[in-house]
Protein backbone atom coordinates (compact mmCIF):
# COMPACT_ATOMS: atom_id res chain seq x y z
CA UNK A 1 0.00 0.00 0.00
CA UNK A 2 2.75 2.77 1.06
CA UNK A 3 4.55 1.81 -2.46
CA UNK A 4 1.11 2.72 -4.34
CA UNK A 5 0.48 5.97 -2.47
CA UNK A 6 4.42 6.99 -3.70
CA UNK A 7 3.82 6.14 -7.07
CA UNK A 8 0.94 7.63 -7.31
CA UNK A 9 2.90 10.73 -5.89
CA UNK A 10 5.46 10.52 -8.68
CA UNK A 11 2.43 9.72 -10.92
CA UNK A 12 1.28 13.34 -10.52
CA UNK A 13 4.12 15.27 -9.99
CA UNK A 14 5.18 14.06 -13.49
CA UNK A 15 2.37 15.01 -14.44
CA UNK A 16 2.11 18.15 -13.39
CA UNK A 17 5.52 18.80 -14.57
CA UNK A 18 4.77 18.19 -18.00
CA UNK A 19 1.69 19.55 -18.12
CA UNK A 20 1.49 22.97 -21.32
CA UNK A 21 1.32 26.33 -19.35
CA UNK A 22 -1.59 28.53 -20.41
CA UNK A 23 -1.13 31.80 -20.88
CA UNK A 24 -4.66 33.40 -21.79
CA UNK A 25 -7.48 32.19 -19.56
CA UNK A 26 -10.25 32.00 -22.20
CA UNK A 27 -13.66 32.94 -21.38
CA UNK A 28 -16.95 32.32 -22.72
CA UNK A 29 -18.12 34.63 -26.02
CA UNK A 30 -19.91 37.45 -24.02
CA UNK A 31 -22.68 39.39 -26.31
CA UNK A 32 -23.07 42.94 -25.70
CA UNK A 33 -25.88 45.48 -27.31
CA UNK A 34 -25.24 48.81 -28.39
CA UNK A 35 -25.19 51.45 -25.95
CA UNK A 36 -24.63 48.73 -22.96
CA UNK A 37 -22.08 48.34 -20.24
CA UNK A 38 -20.47 45.21 -18.88
CA UNK A 39 -17.68 44.26 -16.39
CA UNK A 40 -15.34 41.35 -16.24
CA UNK A 41 -13.07 41.85 -12.98
CA UNK A 42 -11.44 44.84 -13.23
CA UNK A 43 -12.52 45.97 -16.49
CA UNK A 44 -15.85 47.56 -17.57
CA UNK A 45 -16.33 47.79 -21.54
CA UNK A 46 -19.11 49.75 -23.22
CA UNK A 47 -20.28 49.02 -26.74
CA UNK A 48 -20.21 52.93 -27.77
CA UNK A 49 -20.88 52.85 -31.61
CA UNK A 50 -20.79 50.71 -35.03
CA UNK A 51 -19.79 51.86 -38.47
CA UNK A 52 -21.12 48.51 -40.64
CA UNK A 53 -20.22 49.10 -44.32
CA UNK A 54 -20.70 44.90 -45.01
CA UNK A 55 -22.68 44.07 -47.72
CA UNK A 56 -26.97 43.40 -47.30
CA UNK A 57 -28.09 40.13 -47.42
CA UNK A 58 -30.41 40.96 -50.05
CA UNK A 59 -27.57 42.65 -52.54
CA UNK A 60 -24.84 41.10 -54.33
CA UNK A 61 -21.83 43.23 -53.73
CA UNK A 62 -18.06 43.12 -55.04
CA UNK A 63 -16.25 43.51 -51.54
CA UNK A 64 -17.93 41.69 -48.95
CA UNK A 65 -17.55 44.94 -46.16
CA UNK A 66 -16.75 45.43 -42.54
CA UNK A 67 -18.29 46.14 -39.74
CA UNK A 68 -16.15 48.74 -37.50
CA UNK A 69 -17.13 48.36 -33.16
CA UNK A 70 -15.72 51.13 -31.14
CA UNK A 71 -15.57 50.18 -27.34
CA UNK A 72 -15.13 52.23 -24.45
CA UNK A 73 -12.67 50.23 -21.96
CA UNK A 74 -11.72 51.15 -18.65
CA UNK A 75 -9.42 49.17 -16.55
CA UNK A 76 -9.28 51.32 -12.82
CA UNK A 77 -6.64 53.47 -14.52
CA UNK A 78 -7.37 54.48 -17.61
CA UNK A 79 -10.04 55.08 -19.82
CA UNK A 80 -9.11 53.79 -23.81
CA UNK A 81 -11.30 53.56 -27.09
CA UNK A 82 -10.46 50.74 -29.18
CA UNK A 83 -11.96 50.15 -32.34
CA UNK A 84 -12.46 46.45 -33.56
CA UNK A 85 -13.14 45.12 -37.03
CA UNK A 86 -14.44 41.95 -38.64
CA UNK A 87 -12.34 41.67 -40.87
CA UNK A 88 -9.11 43.36 -39.61
CA UNK A 89 -8.34 44.10 -36.32
CA UNK A 90 -10.01 41.73 -34.35
CA UNK A 91 -8.21 41.54 -30.64
CA UNK A 92 -6.66 44.32 -28.58
CA UNK A 93 -4.78 44.31 -25.37
CA UNK A 94 -6.45 46.20 -22.52
CA UNK A 95 -3.68 46.15 -19.89
CA UNK A 96 -3.78 42.29 -18.70
CA UNK A 97 -6.72 41.75 -20.55
CA UNK A 98 -7.15 40.97 -24.12
CA UNK A 99 -10.49 41.91 -26.27
CA UNK A 100 -11.27 39.76 -29.29
CA UNK A 101 -14.68 40.31 -31.22
CA UNK A 102 -16.06 37.52 -32.53
CA UNK A 103 -19.26 38.88 -34.92
CA UNK A 104 -21.69 41.50 -35.19
CA UNK A 105 -25.32 40.78 -36.04
CA UNK A 106 -27.96 40.96 -37.21
CA UNK A 107 -26.39 41.54 -40.61
CA UNK A 108 -27.61 44.18 -42.54
CA UNK A 109 -30.35 43.63 -44.87
CA UNK A 110 -30.99 46.36 -47.66
CA UNK A 111 -34.70 47.40 -46.89
CA UNK A 112 -34.34 47.66 -42.76
CA UNK A 113 -32.95 49.44 -40.39
CA UNK A 114 -31.07 47.77 -38.15
CA UNK A 115 -29.20 50.85 -36.07
CA UNK A 116 -30.61 50.33 -32.82
CA UNK A 117 -30.52 46.08 -33.35
CA UNK A 118 -26.87 45.26 -33.29
CA UNK A 119 -24.96 43.16 -30.78
CA UNK A 120 -21.51 41.91 -30.53
CA UNK A 121 -20.09 38.97 -29.43
CA UNK A 122 -16.62 40.00 -28.08
CA UNK A 123 -14.57 37.30 -25.46
CA UNK A 124 -12.40 38.85 -22.87
CA UNK A 125 -9.98 37.02 -21.61
CA UNK A 126 -6.97 37.88 -18.89
CA UNK A 127 -3.33 36.40 -18.95
CA UNK A 128 -3.02 34.46 -16.19
CA UNK A 129 0.92 34.92 -15.91
CA UNK A 130 0.71 38.74 -15.37
CA UNK A 131 2.06 39.52 -12.01
CA UNK A 132 0.21 41.23 -9.46
CA UNK A 133 2.15 43.66 -7.09
CA UNK A 134 1.57 43.09 -3.45
CA UNK A 135 -1.43 45.26 -2.21
CA UNK A 136 1.06 47.28 -0.27
CA UNK A 137 3.01 48.29 -3.26
CA UNK A 138 -0.28 48.87 -4.91
CA UNK A 139 -1.32 51.14 -2.46
CA UNK A 140 2.37 52.66 -1.94
CA UNK A 141 1.78 53.58 -5.84
CA UNK A 142 -1.66 55.16 -5.47
CA UNK A 143 -4.27 53.05 -5.96
CA UNK A 144 -6.83 53.73 -3.85
CA UNK A 145 -7.73 50.84 -1.30
CA UNK A 146 -10.84 49.48 -2.55
CA UNK A 147 -9.53 49.74 -6.20
CA UNK A 148 -6.09 47.37 -5.33
CA UNK A 149 -5.90 43.96 -6.90
CA UNK A 150 -5.02 40.44 -5.02
CA UNK A 151 -3.92 37.33 -6.74
CA UNK A 152 -6.67 34.62 -7.99
CA UNK A 153 -8.60 33.22 -4.79
CA UNK A 154 -7.59 35.72 -2.39
CA UNK A 155 -9.64 38.57 -0.82
CA UNK A 156 -8.57 42.25 -0.18
CA UNK A 157 -9.01 43.25 3.67
CA UNK A 158 -7.57 46.77 4.94
CA UNK A 159 -6.12 46.34 8.82
CA UNK A 160 -7.82 48.59 11.16
CA UNK A 161 -4.39 49.10 12.65
CA UNK A 162 -2.59 51.56 10.40
CA UNK A 163 -5.32 51.11 7.29
CA UNK A 164 -3.21 48.51 5.17
CA UNK A 165 -4.37 46.65 2.48
CA UNK A 166 -3.60 42.74 2.59
CA UNK A 167 -4.57 40.60 0.44
CA UNK A 168 -5.83 36.81 2.29
CA UNK A 169 -7.34 33.73 2.07
CA UNK A 170 -11.86 33.92 2.45
CA UNK A 171 -11.56 31.66 5.39
CA UNK A 172 -8.98 34.05 7.05
CA UNK A 173 -10.58 36.85 6.34
CA UNK A 174 -13.51 35.65 8.39
CA UNK A 175 -11.57 35.00 11.32
CA UNK A 176 -9.75 38.52 10.82
CA UNK A 177 -13.02 40.39 10.89
CA UNK A 178 -14.55 38.15 13.81
CA UNK A 179 -11.14 39.23 16.06
CA UNK A 180 -11.34 42.66 14.30
CA UNK A 181 -8.34 42.96 13.35
CA UNK A 182 -10.72 44.15 10.08
CA UNK A 183 -14.01 45.61 10.20
CA UNK A 184 -14.29 46.23 6.38
CA UNK A 185 -16.29 43.21 3.81
CA UNK A 186 -14.46 43.99 0.10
Amino acid sequence: MKYVVIFLILLATVSVSFAEPQDMVSEEPIMIKLHQTISFGALTVSFSEIDDSRCPVDVTCVWEGRASVTFNVYDKIQNQTLTLTTNEIQSQNVGSYKITLIDVLPYPVSTTNISKDYVATIIISKNKNDLIMSPLKQFKNGTPGKLIECNPGLSLIIKNYHGSPACVKPETKIKLIERNWTTNAF
